[in-house]
């Protein structure tokens, strides 16, 4: 088998450099233009970026054109390694629509409209590091879902670039995905092994990798890389260069440090600021959990919350599993209508505990990420409304940032979606245009205020996550016109991962979640209500799947991520152990991620379901 890996690598190497040229060809050239630049329009630009004026009125007038908020401005002359990272980062054929992509581009220069540089409360420069530009391009994408795009633009000169640079630009892109900073790495590994084995394809295949970069970017395409010609010697000579490059880079940073120590100033304000923010939540989870965990927690009850039966057996009893947080939780469930709840539930105090910095505050860029992707998985859950009726208005309930909101816009642009949640987090959907309108509070609260509005109510683990689900689904039958549809998801915590993965099903997501309805229980409540299910639907879940969740939980378990709230977990001994953790149980993860894309894909029956999608109309 190891005789055929040189052949596969050559045949992959073909496939991908006819992907990357494809999406480099789709790349847009910024037409020349002789009108003035719209005083709307700011430009952030990287230090060492040479723009002309003529350069700077073209692309104001291309944004202007196509209607676009923010565009990424490509340099003709990128190196041959840059302009290959952009065509690996962003699919040009979806980019512009689809809400759900963070931000990606060159990282050289980004013109925007002054409107979202103020609410997304970012100030333009001309002096910007590129990994600045990293985090500012995915910002700036969050307030322009729809009307972001990029460009190569003739008349804009790259800063010069270093191997070490790029590396660090990597690094920040793929903060959340590591696996695509090395699966450039895979081809040459695989073809060191590959020339033990079948030395003539083992050549081949190097050759085809030094090459690469002529087949990509040399003919009908946009850009001119200033380095194409000798491409070859520089990916020959990769690692030395980035040595030197290195090298180079640590002195310089050594030069600031020292300047900025003579003058009292810490060597790097960022990273000072975020050890602060760090240490200083470090020592509140201490001080708080030195007070003791159960005043976190209500009196435990006696009887079922659903049908007031006293049979209850413990069906769990499990700590947080996602972000390990000091405490344990039992679940009960009722014998009598399989209900399973939180015995003894969170009280107010407990659950700010427990849901601070799972998706805001020190976890914000990764939460936010997370959300991203299951409401990008959700698009096809939010066409399945379209047999029912059109919606015009929509109300998220549980809406937290409005991502699920965001993505739906996809499928219905003429429809007005407004978000409900308890959070803060909604405030920053509004700024972003996700939801046209925020409630703050609980359905049950505001179901007088919006009785009659709303063609559609969709509820995604919302339930789970109620104090009292049969308030929840009363204010339901209030909030809802005659006619309108309420959309619901809900974990099915009677499937076989539930009981074969134990506690290290995602489904359970202890403490956010406090009660599991069997899917029989609710779609009967919801038929008392008047409320008529017209689909019911069982899938794998959004997002990350079962077991590549189990496995994470699994790695958490044994070599926890250092976070404020483990004292213990703080020191690098402990990151070093997560890092090796990761890296041992990689294959398998990859291994997992297949079977959850399978699953996702084939697996529809309720028994080995992990969710539930149920639409139901309100009757007359």
């Amino acid at each position: 088998m190891l005789a055929w890996l040189a052949p596969a690598v050559c045949v992959g190497l073909i496939i991908n450099a006819v992907r990357l040229r494809g999406r480099l060809r789709r790349l847009e050239t910024v037409p020349a233009s002789g009108r003035p630049v719209d005083p709307r329009h700011e430009f952030l630009v990287a230090a060492g970026v040479e723009m002309t004026e003529g350069a700077r009125r073209a692309a104001s007038y291309h944004a202007s054109r196509d209607h676009l908020d923010v565009l990424d401005l490509v340099p003709t002359d990128l190196t041959v390694e840059r302009a290959l990272d952009v065509a690996r980062m962003v699919d040009t054929r979806i980019y512009r629509t689809d809400r759900c992509v963070p931000g990606r581009g060159a990282f050289q220069a980004l013109l925007v409209r002054s409107e979202i540089l103020d609410r997304a409360g970012i100030s333009p420069r001309e002096d910007f590091d590129p990994v600045e530009l990293v985090d500012i391009t995915e910002r700036v994408k969050l307030f322009a879902s729809d009307s972001t795009d990029l460009a190569v633009l003739p008349g804009l000169r790259a800063a010069r670039d270093d191997a070490a640079m790029r590396a660090r630009v990597q690094q920040r892109a793929y903060r959340f995905t590591r696996r695509y900073q090395l699966f450039p790495f895979v081809p040459q590994a695989a073809t060191g092994i590959g020339l033990h084995y079948n030395q003539a394809w083992g050549i081949t295949a190097l050759a085809l990798f030094w090459f690469q970069p002529f087949v990509v970017c040399a003919g009908r395409v946009p850009l001119a890389p200033r380095d194409l010609i000798r491409s070859p010697l520089v990916r020959i000579l990769g690692g030395v260069l980035f040595v030197i490059d290195s090298v180079r880079a640590g002195r310089t940073q050594s030069a600031r440090a020292a300047a900025a120590k003579a003058a009292g100033l810490p060597a790097d304000p960022v990273k000072h600021a975020a050890r602060a923010r760090r240490a200083a939540s470090r020592d509140a989870y201490h001080r708080e959990v030195q007070e003791g965990l159960d005043r976190f927690l209500r009196r435990a009850r006696d009887d079922c919350p659903w049908c007031g039966s006293t049979e209850l057996a413990v069906r769990l009893v499990a700590p947080d599993m996602l972000l390990r947080k000091p405490g344990e939780f039992t679940l009960d469930r009722c014998e009598h209508c399989g209900h399973m709840f939180l015995n003894p539930a969170l009280n107010a105090e407990g659950q700010e505990f427990y849901e601070r910095d799972r998706y805001d505050g020190l976890r914000a860029d990764l939460g936010e990420r997370v959300l991203a992707v299951i409401a990008r998985d959700r698009r096809d859950q939010v066409a399945a409304v379209r047999p029912f009726g059109l919606p015009r208005t929509w109300l998220d309930v549980g809406s937290r940032f409005g991502h699920l909101p965001n993505a739906a816009r996809e499928r219905w642009p003429a429809t007005v979606f407004d978000g409900a949640d308890s959070s803060a987090c909604l405030d920053e959907g509004l700024r972003r245009g996700w939801v046209d309108h925020a409630y703050h509070g609980r359905l049950s609260d505001i179901a007088d205020s919006v009785a009659g509005q709303y063609d559609v109510i969709s509820m995604f683990g919302y339930l789970e996550g109620s104090e009292d689900p049969s308030a929840e689904l009363d204010a339901v039958t209030k909030a809802l016109p005659a006619g309108g549809l309420l959309l619901c998801e809900l974990a099915n915590a009677e499937s076989v991962q539930a009981r074969l993965l134990g506690r290290f099903w995602s489904g359970w997501a202890i403490p956010e979640r406090a009660h599991f309805i069997p899917v029989d229980n609710l779609l009967a409540a919801l038929t008392d209500r008047g409320l008529r299910p017209v689909l019911v639907r069982f899938a794998a879940p959004c997002g990350p799947g079962d077991l590549t969740l189990a496995l994470r939980f699994a790695v958490n378990a044994v070599a926890p991520q250092p976070m404020p709230w483990l004292r213990r977990a703080a020191g690098p001994v402990a990151t070093v152990a997560w890092a090796l953790m990761m890296a041992i149980v990689s294959p398998l993860l990859t291994l997992a991620r297949v079977a959850d894309r399978l699953c996702r894909r084939f697996v529809h029956a309720p028994r080995y379901s992990s969710t539930c999608l149920i639409i139901a109309r309100r009757e007359l």
